[in-house]
């Protein structure tokens, strides 16, 4: 379903050229990405180019306008809220942790920096605990316990335990949860209000625990878009938010908590529960048919948001699950 043009979500958009100039989604192939998409167990496709909202559509009974588990999708957060830290002087992305969680300093930890910590290379194993929140005494506690599985920088483990670590060093850093913390940074201004999970101890998961709803995840989408503007307004620096597109040695696709279509090479540990169907370590990109400047956030069950800056855009996808290949969709939608 085709929507009319609405009033600019934003003002001041910094756009490149190539935004400026970016073509126009066609009404046929929105109907045709939303139909992949309700075929495979869709709950909403909403698109925004240009600051507009072109396209919303709930799927199969869900409501719009309700929250929506992100599952792994959450995960981004964490680079949101490092590079509002790291703007303040509050951190940097190469200190080492263990001069915040001193319980590292002791042994082969104490090399772990912050952005291992963000792109899941300081060598602790992928998950601690439970996948569900509510079953954890304390996730945070657990990942500062978790024994290394290899050194700092040199294995990419996917999982909730270093964004716990995480987690636990923006407390002792700022005296806030971190939720706490993105909130008044970030969140407040775009108007986003996540409804977390949280472990026994009542911290919210920031690896899995988000919901919010598809518009919501679409302005945290137009953030990442428009390099940390907002409204004219700079909440991030472009600067520190730009590290968020940057991979690691260990795995080139994965920057600080986003996926990257850039070719793969790196490494994956057969434990690895990556929400990316398409991942592999053959050289290609994990959306062949588009630029190697889209970036996405991904979560179980085919959460997703992904950022096309060659087209201007922002799309949301939730589901429920099934087969999923990222590629189609988007070849469906940009003709790509």
């Amino acid at each position: 379903m085709r929507f009319p043009a609405l009033p600019l979500v934003l003002t001041g958009l910094l756009l490149s050229s190539a935004a400026r100039a970016a073509t126009p989604f066609q009404s046929a192939d929105l109907a045709r990405v939303a139909a992949y998409s309700q075929a495979h167990r869709g709950d909403a496709v909403l698109v925004w180019q240009d600051g507009r909202e072109v396209f919303a559509q709930a799927q199969n009974g869900f409501d719009l306008n309700a929250p929506h588990v992100l599952a792994s999708g959450s995960k981004t957060f964490g680079c949101l809220l490092a590079a509002a830290l790291q703007d303040a002087g509050t951190l940097r992305l190469d200190e080492r942790a263990a001069d915040t969680l001193t319980e590292w300093r002791g042994d082969a930890r104490r090399d772990i920096t912050v952005r291992h910590l963000l792109n899941f290379t300081g060598g602790l194993p992928g998950n601690v605990g439970s996948p569900i929140p509510t079953l954890n005494r304390d996730l945070s506690a657990a990942a500062l316990a978790a024994t290394p599985t290899a050194p700092a920088g040199q294995a990419f483990h996917y999982g909730n335990a270093h964004l716990a670590a995480f987690a636990e060093l923006v407390r002792r850093k700022t005296g806030q949860e971190p939720e706490v913390a993105l909130q008044a940074r970030v969140l407040d201004a775009l108007d986003v209000h996540p409804v977390w999970a949280r472990d026994r101890a009542g911290h919210a998961d920031l690896a899995g625990g988000a919901r919010l709803n598809a518009r919501e995840w679409a302005r945290v989408g137009q953030l990442l878009l428009q390099g940390g503007t907002w409204q004219g307004r700079s909440l991030l620096s472009a600067t520190g938010l730009g590290e968020c597109r940057r991979g690691s040695a260990a795995l080139s696709v994965y920057g600080l908590t986003l996926w990257l279509n850039v070719p793969t090479n790196g490494t994956l540990d057969s434990g690895d529960t990556v929400p990316v169907a398409a991942l592999n370590l053959r050289g290609d990109r994990l959306i062949p048919g588009q630029p190697t400047d889209v970036i996405m956030a991904a979560g179980a069950a085919n959460q997703r948001l992904y950022v096309l800056p060659d087209r201007n855009a922002v799309i949301v996808r939730f589901g429920r699950g099934g087969d999923w290949n990222d590629d189609e969709f988007l070849r469906l939608l940009t003709g790509q």
